[in-house]
């Protein structure tokens, strides 16, 4: 499987969680790890390295110059590096024709070979929403989305690269930031969703991208237990989305659990801590 992610030196700790459940979780598979920056150190990469399974998982560093996005909106705690997945056709390798896009902020919690292996047809993503038809109507209109579109998250996307480059989505995607960059409010999720709302295939977050949010819901609907219990055993991807970080000290959510399985006390976390927003 290739996996990529894009991220500064704030995420590291938290991606060495994201790479020792994805090692724990997916035990026949092989990976290669493309890392998307532009600032990350040696010392960061040792970090990542040592994460992994490295008879499993071969790690590739991708420079992107930091320039690329040097004008696209950044208003929220986000980092501009969260723009290069929408440019990942650009920088890939020729090999690679699919990729699973992930946060470091998510813990997987199951296998992930049928969400790889989805049929994409002429589509070009496979992303998840929020069950939030009040939130999705709003981000709808703001955009002009279609109708019958859904507003998806972009912390987990499985991509169609081949088709992607057939499309040569790259140009089109930087006309876009260029003409809407004043009324993007959530950046590059805000691009993805008006570029591509008819374009992609819709998972169930509750499966493939469960936040606190999600678990709330879900928890109100079959009550805390039942939900507790299908987070264990039927979720596969586990997103700390938002200001409420497991790694902090402060944090409030109800899936930490997961993360703190996969947390290395060996690493130093004051350092990451304080760096990771």
């Amino acid at each position: 499987m290739n996996i990529l992610v894009t991220l500064n030196s704030g995420y590291v700790y938290p991606l060495t969680a994201m790479l020792r459940s994805l090692m724990a979780t997916n035990q026949g598979e092989k990976f290669t790890l493309y890392v998307a920056h532009s600032s990350l150190t040696a010392e960061d990469f040792a970090l990542i390295r040592s994460s992994v399974d490295v008879g499993r998982c071969r790690i590739v560093g991708i420079a992107v110059d930091s320039r690329l996005f040097a004008d696209a909106s950044c208003k929220s705690r986000l980092s501009k590096e969260t723009y290069y997945r929408l440019y990942a056709a650009e920088f890939l390798p020729e090999s690679v024709d699919r990729i699973l896009y992930l946060d470091p902020d998510i813990i997987i919690n199951g296998n992930l070979r049928r969400l790889y292996d989805i049929d994409f047809g002429t589509r070009l993503f496979a992303a998840a929403g929020h069950n939030n038809r009040l939130l999705n109507s709003l981000n709808r209109r703001r955009l002009g989305m279609p109708d019958n579109s859904v507003y998806t998250n972009n912390g987990v996307i499985m991509m169609n690269i081949a088709q992607l480059r057939r499309e040569r989505s790259a140009k089109r995607l930087m006309a876009y930031i260029a003409e809407n960059n004043k009324k993007l409010l959530l950046e590059d999720q805000d691009v993805f969703n008006a570029l591509y709302s008819g374009r992609k295939i819709i998972l169930d977050p509750e499966i493939y991208n469960m936040d606190e949010l999600t678990f709330r819901r879900l928890s109100r609907r079959i009550g805390d237990e039942a939900a507790r219990k299908f987070v264990k055993n039927d979720t596969v991807i586990i997103h700390y989305n938002g200001k409420e970080k497991p790694w902090n000290e402060n944090y409030g959510g109800r899936l930490g659990g997961f993360f703190k399985r996969y947390e290395n006390e060996r690493n130093n976390i004051c350092e990451f801590r304080k760096n990771a927003v």
